[in-house]
């Protein structure tokens, strides 16, 4: 009873996201996909993360959504990070792209190209992440949120937290 509890955790938060003024899409949960080979990959270890552009056009921006990632309870305690040492795993990363431009699919955020970004631009932005093994993805989402300040605007931590949680289901 408290497992089945457990699980819906994530689900409640994600109803909730529609509170804000963010919104969240799970685009695809592969058969790839399952909690035992995310707590391997990523339980007490850093996680590659690599992000691609900046919404707002400012230093730091970086360093902004890795701490809100960092600070989202997954599951497994993870470091997301953009320099992973010795613990990391090189068949996992987590990849995340601003408004990306032209939009990509999920598959695309796992290859190892760059993806093209629009201009800085808060009045509009469109997030797109994908946990990947091996250069496939095993889970992909989308975020959308509107007229947002700065990375630490709680609309926009509110859309990568809830992006983290779809992320990494139960």
């Amino acid at each position: 009873m408290i497992q089945h509890a457990l699980r819906l955790l994530p689900l409640a938060a994600l109803a909730l996201a529609g509170c804000a003024s963010d919104r969240v899409v799970v685009s695809d949960i592969s058969s790839r996909y399952s909690r035992v080979e995310f707590s391997a990959a990523a339980d007490g270890r850093d996680l590659r993360t690599v992000i691609q552009g900046n919404p707002f056009g400012t230093p730091g921006f970086d360093q902004a959504v890795l701490g809100v990632m960092n600070r989202t309870y997954v599951g497994p305690k993870t470091n997301f990070t953009s320099t992973p040492g010795p613990t990391a795993k090189r068949d996992y990363f987590v990849s995340v792209v601003f408004n990306p431009s032209p939009d990509v699919v999920p598959f695309a955020l796992c290859n190892s190209a760059p993806i093209p970004t629009a201009a800085p631009n808060p009045g509009r932005i469109t997030a797109r992440a994908a946990f990947c093994i091996t250069g496939g993805e095993a889970t992909a989402v989308t975020g959308y949120v509107d007229n947002v300040k700065g990375p630490d605007d709680p609309n926009f931590v509110s859309m990568i937290q809830h992006m983290m949680l779809a992320m990494f289901p139960y």
